[in-house]
């Protein structure tokens, strides 16, 4: 049986006592390959800035976004600090792992260069009946992870649905691997409900046995995660936190623990037993947190050589899949109505505007915890 507590800093300030580690789960890099898709359509909540993305969506000048990907700005140092500084201004002591998409350049580097536990870990793409999930697969052992990471992408690249209970299976005894049902009701690009719920009941009637826990996840709406929620309770599965940060801003959800390592940690979540808390950026309005989030995205980083600008870090896949940054496409010359979408989320995002945008995207009426 599992037993897992979800609790709200604005409700109870005292949540964290008794606990003395705070895990940050599901955060990524610039190691990760973002679909170009995810940006419009998050923008078109934000009022102006909707009619200037859309242009790019229709007509003559219509952008292949299938295309096109985008990597998050922050290099795993700077994520890494970003969610260890937050941890550790709580007075805990922070664990961190970051996964990043169907890669793990992160966790190896990070190993090589960072004081303390670093897990190997990867959000793993997994297409299956006309859907596609992630699994947060935690603390693969460094011996074997390179091979486990080749098995992975091969099942991403040409997925045999039938060999995925086998990966999972053999992954889930491993000792000390953590595998995670990323925001379950998430869809991706292209994929539609009436599909992907049936979907979602078929993996899990064929491969819930392997999967340790199910994510609530910090950049979805609540309701979202109360149906995660359910699911939880429906499958017996514990819960888990997962930022999902792509930004600056650090995780709005933590697990709670008195582990020392994170493989104490993994051994609670294998036992059914996690406590996770939400932080004050969870309440924002998610139109505003992404506002936030994609000025993070788009702003210049004068401290990353060749990435600084976001022309550097957003790419285009020619003909025979071969990726260029835009900025060599466009010879840094940006079309001026991206400039002025770029120029407006500045404005937008702006401390002075905050008050304001807080009240008027309030108004959509989010259900919030």
């Amino acid at each position: 049986m599992s037993h897992h507590t979800v609790d709200f800093i604005w409700r109870n300030p005292k949540a964290v006592e008794g606990f003395s580690t705070g895990v940050c789960l599901h955060g990524h890099t610039m190691h990760s390959q973002e679909c170009l898709s995810f940006l419009p359509r998050y923008l078109r909540q934000v009022p102006a800035i909707s009619q200037l993305v859309s242009r790019y969506d229709r007509g003559p000048r219509a952008v292949d976004f299938a295309r096109a990907f985008w990597t998050p700005p922050l290099n795993p140092v700077a994520a890494l600090g970003l969610e260890q500084k937050q941890i550790l201004a709580m007075g805990l002591r922070p664990l961190v792992s970051l996964t990043d998409h169907d890669d793990m350049v992160a966790g190896i580097s990070l190993q090589l260069t960072a004081a303390g536990e670093i897990p190997l870990s990867v959000e793993w793409t997994v297409p299956y009946a006309r859907s596609i999930f992630h699994l947060g697969v935690h603390n693969l052992p460094p011996a074997s992870a390179r091979a486990w990471m080749s098995s992975m992408a091969a099942y991403t690249s040409q997925p045999v649905e039938s060999l995925l209970p086998e990966i999972l299976s053999e992954l889930a005894r491993i000792p000390g691997v953590l595998i995670v049902l990323n925001h379950p009701f998430w869809l991706e690009e292209g994929v539609e409900e009436a599909e992907h719920r049936p979907a979602l009941d078929r993996i899990l009637g064929e491969c819930a046995a392997w999967l340790h826990a199910f994510e609530l996840n910090g950049t979805r709406p609540w309701k979202e995660n109360e149906n995660a929620m359910e699911l939880a309770r429906a499958w017996s599965r514990p819960l888990i936190s997962g930022g999902d940060r792509h930004g600056c801003e650090p995780s709005a959800c933590l697990n709670l623990t008195n582990a020392t390592t994170f493989s104490e940690f993994v051994s609670e979540i294998h036992a059914g037993r996690s406590s996770i808390v939400f932080l004050p950026q969870y309440r924002e309005p998610i139109a505003l947190r992404v506002l936030e989030a994609a000025w993070d995205i788009l702003r210049p980083y004068p401290e990353y050589a060749g990435r600084e600008q976001w022309t550097d870090r957003f790419f285009y896949r020619a003909a025979d899949g071969t990726p260029c940054p835009l900025s060599r496409l466009w010879q840094d010359r940006v079309p001026w109505m991206l400039s002025a979408a770029t120029v407006m989320l500045q404005v937008f995002a702006a401390a002075r505007l905050r008050p304001a945008l807080r009240l008027l995207l309030a108004e959509r009426g989010e259900v919030l915890p």
